[in-house]
């Protein structure tokens, strides 16, 4: 089962996402969602074999210290008439960084964030990722900040993609959540 391993309370921003980006849903085994949503591991899937993110990398300059070997999974937008969502997928970029033609940007604020560490093995992480995060935010003395809400899965080199590659089942994903102090 995922858990918490960690969590910290974190300055962050002002910054661009930049990316490609899809509407969709989260992920159903019902044929009508597979013709009607580009699934999220579709979109990855695109971005590593069409050249996405060697460009972004090739921009490394304007990355922040805070990811600098991270590809970045950022949701916003949620419609709960629908239950769709905005997907991004690519990397936090300093906020003067110009943005290459054909790729999706948002602008994020600069805030205080929950930096959460999720672990467990991948299948079980995501849909529980956001969860954990949310009573932690609420068990430390502070709320989601819904004015700004965004949620990132942060896949870091160190906690995320090496030890995936070498075969290990546990993983830890970074998950941040903009939030407040409770007054």
């Amino acid at each position: 089962m995922a858990t918490l391993k960690k969590i910290e309370f974190v300055d962050f921003g002002p910054y661009k996402i930049i990316g490609k980006e899809i509407r969709t849903k989260h992920e159903s085994f019902n044929p009508i969602f597979q013709s009607k949503y580009q699934t999220i591991p579709s979109l990855w899937k695109q971005c590593f074999s069409d050249g996405t993110f060697d460009t972004l990398a090739k921009m490394s300059e304007y990355c922040p210290s805070e990811t600098p070997d991270a590809y970045e999974g950022y949701m916003r937008d949620f419609c709960s008439e629908d239950e769709t969502f905005t997907y991004l997928v690519g990397f936090f970029m300093n906020a003067n960084t110009p943005v290459p033609k054909g790729y999706a940007f948002y602008y994020v604020p600069a805030c205080t964030i929950a930096k959460a560490w999720i672990e467990g093995e991948e299948y079980d992480i995501y849909p529980n990722a956001h969860q954990l995060t949310v009573e932690a935010i609420n068990q430390n003395g502070y709320v989601v900040d819904w004015e700004n809400y965004f949620s990132c899965e942060v896949y870091t080199d160190t906690r995320f993609g090496i030890p995936k590659n070498n075969g290990q089942k546990v993983l830890i994903l970074d998950y941040y959540i903009p939030c407040i102090k409770k007054s």
